[in-house]
């Protein structure tokens, strides 16, 4: 096959793909020079963008102190997971480090990563044109791994902001930004994702805010921080991450939407830090068979499988098994995307939040508050009427409210398991949320438990330092669970 049949059919499909989204209005049989014609704009479309992006976009070059022991010849970051240092007396060392930013401001305000500049100790700007400046950090939230540096410079080429809201699947997108050390490095792709949670940032008590979008723009260690650019080019994204077990990018990278990292950088430049919106529930997503056991016609929305006491959303009514369907009408499927949305408000802020309970759709106001250090230390702060906690295990009255919430039998009899804390004395001995307890024995004593005032006495008849015998009915089964008192 020839060289000139191999290239009229390359043409022939490239025509057809061209065709089928709209580029053409002739007839389908469009000639080899259209197809050419079209291919040369979009060549001067990507050139045209890269000329004036990539002074938009830094080199970041940092110096952290840290301690730790081992061997002085530090290995690269990304092998740590796979590689056990040899231990040894503990030592001070300079790690030298590399990324990217986003010029945002003309006086100097550039945007980046936390885990580029938010623990450095050193930060060495440099500008397209060879230019470097040392910059300060002025802020950073290591839950978004969003940073904000400033440089003392006036008249910067600032990088035009879009509205990552608007990002469409399929559309082009060009990342630039500092990979290898290969400064104002241009790279092209399509948006393969959005809305995806890699499950790679999270506090202590589990809160994530992972929303991002997924491209396959090659992205490489050192892009961290830099530009995810559409047609128009606006700045759509902060390139962060990539999925790849050797550190190099295989097809996949990451960034955080923009209207994200933009309103937190406004927050930490006008107040010092992050104002996050915060409801107060715990939420998982819907799958085919929870969608039926709720009445609904297909999987949508976002279950909400607690709700803290205190919080907006115990305020504002929202119950254990609603399922969110809109926040302010805007529609949710994603556990992410529910606090995606919540975090980019403020506190005092109100959403509109559209439920499913039961068989009815519900609109409620919800007046945003401020998320707590420790979600952990707010949920046991008030045990409400009708509750008891015992090391570890909240239990609850079986009312008929709380029958009709946990789709329990009418009249059944034994109190409820509505919480069990993560790595408590009950968590070890196996209670799960939703298990009935209706009996305690411990040695010759023994008592049925219809209430939590029976089980707050039967505690108190407990020989300390001795195993206790927990008679739970989980679903259909009786168990028995055991569990030590403390001395």
């Amino acid at each position: 096959m020839s060289q000139k049949t191999i290239r009229f059919r390359q043409l022939t499909l490239l025509i057809g793909l061209l065709i089928a989204a709209g580029a053409f209005t002739t007839p389908a049989f469009a000639s080899e020079d259209q197809a050419i014609e079209q291919l040369r704009n979009l060549n001067k479309a990507f050139t045209s963008i890269a000329e004036r992006v990539t002074p938009t976009v830094v080199t970041i070059s940092t110096r952290e102190t840290v301690s730790g022991r081992g061997w002085s010849r530090r290995m690269p970051e990304f092998f740590n997971p796979y590689f056990r240092m040899p231990r040894g007396r503990e030592r001070q060392e300079e790690r030298p480090g590399l990324g990217s930013g986003i010029i945002v401001t003309a006086d100097g305000y550039i945007l980046t990563n936390h885990h580029v500049a938010g623990r450095a100790d050193e930060i060495t700007v440099i500008l397209n044109n060879n230019e470097e400046f040392e910059a300060r950090l002025v802020g950073t939230d290591s839950l978004t791994d969003v940073a904000v540096i400033k440089i003392d410079a006036e008249g910067l080429q600032a990088a035009p902001i879009g509205n990552s809201d608007e990002v469409q699947i399929g559309e082009w997108v060009m990342a630039v930004g500092a990979p290898l050390a290969l400064r104002s490095t241009v790279t092209s792709g399509i948006v393969s994702a959005l809305g995806r949670s890699l499950d790679v940032i999270r506090d202590r008590d589990g809160f994530a805010v992972n929303d991002f979008i997924q491209t396959d723009a090659a992205i490489n260690p050192g892009n961290s921080g830099g530009a995810l650019i559409n047609l128009d080019g606006d700045v759509i994204g902060v390139n962060t991450a990539i999925a790849s077990a050797t550190g190099q990018f295989v097809g996949y990278g990451f960034a955080i939407p923009i209207n994200l990292a933009k309103k937190i950088m406004d927050d930490i430049v006008a107040h010092g830090g992050v104002r996050r919106g915060f409801l107060g529930i715990g939420l998982r997503s819907v799958d085919a068979g929870l969608a039926d056991a709720f009445g609904l016609d297909r999987p949508r929305g976002v279950f909400i499988s607690k709700v803290y006491s205190d919080t907006p959303a115990d305020v504002a009514g929202l119950r254990e098994g609603d399922i969110i369907l809109t926040i302010d009408g805007e529609e949710v499927n994603r556990s992410n995307h529910v606090q995606s949305l919540i975090t980019r408000k403020r506190p005092e802020e109100s959403v509109t939040v559209k439920i499913h309970r039961k068989d009815r759709t519900i609109t409620l106001q919800v007046k945003l508050g401020e998320k707590p250090s420790r979600i952990g230390d707010m949920a046991t702060a008030r045990t409400p009427a009708g509750q008891s906690q015992f090391h570890g295990l909240t239990v609850s009255n079986i009312t008929p409210e709380m029958a009709e919430r946990w789709g329990l039998e009418v009249g059944m009899e034994g109190i409820l398991v509505t919480d069990v804390a993560a790595g408590s004395r009950a968590a070890r001995a196996r209670f799960e949320r939703g298990d009935i307890i209706f009996k305690v024995r411990q040695g010759n004593f023994e008592r049925d438990v219809r209430t939590v005032v029976d089980f707050k006495a039967s505690m108190r008849k407990l020989e300390k330092g001795r195993n206790a015998a927990f008679f739970v009915r989980r679903g259909t089964h009786n168990l028995f669970l055991t569990m030590k008192t403390p001395e």
